[in-house]
């Protein structure tokens, strides 16, 4: 059997412009889509340009645009009124309140959210209180290491049966 003919389309027999076909279509969309991902490729260029610009500044994170060094801030607890000498010191002595493991690097921010109203900025002369009584503390606790350090090379000089060093 034999198809019927189909109509042709009034408008190209009236000379019209053909329709286009649907590989034209195609690869007219493609030639679209190639022309975007090329400004999209050059845009990333002037990013990525401008991001290491930026790091350059930045002094990886030791000065510069992003990365000043910042001060310890000395922190009063005014439940206890110990001063802390600094946002780590207070996450490292009571970061278990706030449910912050040992080492938790986020504690001081635990705290502040689960006591709010509870830390102040300590003045200058309570910081330097702190200061100096860290490095009381520091200076104690090297004394100890090292008085135990003798003792034990004492006792390991008695073990081996020669006299103690003086």
């Amino acid at each position: 059997m034999a198809k019927p003919e189909q109509p042709k389309d009034p408008k190209n027999a009236a000379g019209a412009a053909p329709q286009k076909s649907r590989m034209d279509i195609l690869d007219e969309r493609l030639k679209a889509v190639e022309t975007t991902c090329g400004t999209l490729s050059g845009q990333m260029g002037e990013i990525t340009k401008s991001l290491g610009d930026v790091k350059k500044l930045a002094g990886k994170g030791k000065s510069g645009l992003f990365g000043e060094h910042r001060e310890r801030v000395a922190i009063k607890d005014t439940t206890t009124n110990l001063v802390y000498v600094s946002k780590s010191a207070v996450g490292k002595a009571l970061g278990a309140e706030a449910g912050a493991e040992p080492g938790d690097h986020f504690a001081w921010y635990k705290l502040t959210t689960k006591f709010p109203d509870r830390f102040v900025p300590a003045t200058a002369e309570e910081k330097a209180l702190a200061e100096k009584a860290e490095a009381e503390e520091l200076a104690r606790i090297e004394r100890e290491s090292m008085e135990q350090l003798a003792a034990e090379a004492a006792a390991a000089a008695t073990a081996a049966g020669g006299a103690p060093a003086a």
